[in-house]
């Protein structure tokens, strides 16, 4: 062999052993595969779901909200409220709107008023449908609450907004023009701001059951802060106040309510 050929030889097995060496190197160095990587790298249906990730949005459709204890009580003047629970089983799936209808029912089963609204639901969620004055000339007899579509967002990274109640009292007034009454100091003990926050009130019997339901607005409640909030109820209602539950809402999916940290580029992917 001469000299020349006997070079590019040498050349040729050193590249093979460099090439060799940088793969070595890039399949030890490289990530192990992951659910938020934005690969289709796994046992996954589509990028980062399925399989051993999160059901995909198709599969998401079995997992749909479900609606329990919707009832109905007088709120004076010829109006009733409703209230339902609403619960959203999925664990990285939060509803950016949630369409549904609100129906009272007399004791055929008839419709004797009907309300169409929207709200927003959170992975992993339970809240509040609240709808307050809904008129009727006719004596209802239940209410029933149906989930018409949902505007799924998918979370990569989830903490939900740590808004509390505290110093929570209620119960009948003695004097004055009203029934009864609720207060309570709302307290955000996240390090972000609210605009808005929606506070649900719902009087209960020794049963549990809703008897008297009504909601309020807090507006501009910023990190660590506090206010106060008092709801009033001028009718009288039947039953015996026992207990009461007071649940706090914030629209995480507006930008104009919430910061930065669970908007799109953040920490949430929108799939519609």
């Amino acid at each position: 062999m001469d000299r020349n050929k006997k070079r590019i030889l040498i050349i040729c097995i050193y590249v093979i052993l460099f090439a060799l060496f940088v793969w070595m190197i890039v399949i030890l160095m490289k990530p192990n595969p992951t659910c938020f990587d934005g690969k289709q790298n796994q046992n996954e249906q589509e990028i980062d779901c399925g399989g051993v990730c999160e059901p995909c949005l198709v599969e998401l459709i079995g997992k749909d909200l479900i609606v329990e204890d919707a009832h109905v009580v007088y709120g004076g003047d010829g109006k009733y409220d409703v209230v339902a629970n609403i619960n959203n089983p999925n664990a990285l799936y939060g509803g950016e709107v949630v369409y549904y209808t609100v129906e009272i029912l007399d004791g055929n089963k008839n419709v004797i008023s009907e309300r169409s609204n929207k709200t927003f639901i959170l992975p992993n969620e339970q809240k509040y449908i609240v709808e307050v004055g809904m008129e009727t000339d006719n004596r209802p007899s239940n209410a029933r609450v149906t989930i018409n579509d949902v505007d799924w967002v998918k979370f990569t990274e989830f903490d939900s907004p740590q808004i509390i109640v505290k110093n929570q009292r209620f119960g009948l007034l003695e004097n004055g023009i009203n029934y009864a009454e609720a207060f309570g100091i709302v307290s955000n003990e996240s390090p972000y701001d609210f605009h808005n926050v929606t506070i649900h009130v719902i009087l209960e019997d020794e049963r549990g059951i809703p008897i008297a339901v009504n909601k309020t607005q807090v507006r501009t409640l910023d990190a660590e802060s506090q206010r106060e909030f008092k709801l009033v109820w001028p009718h009288e209602f039947s039953g015996t106040i026992k207990s009461a539950q007071m649940r706090t809402e914030s629209n995480v999916f507006d930008s104009l309510n919430f910061m930065k940290k669970f908007l799109p580029g953040g920490h949430y992917q929108d799939l519609n």
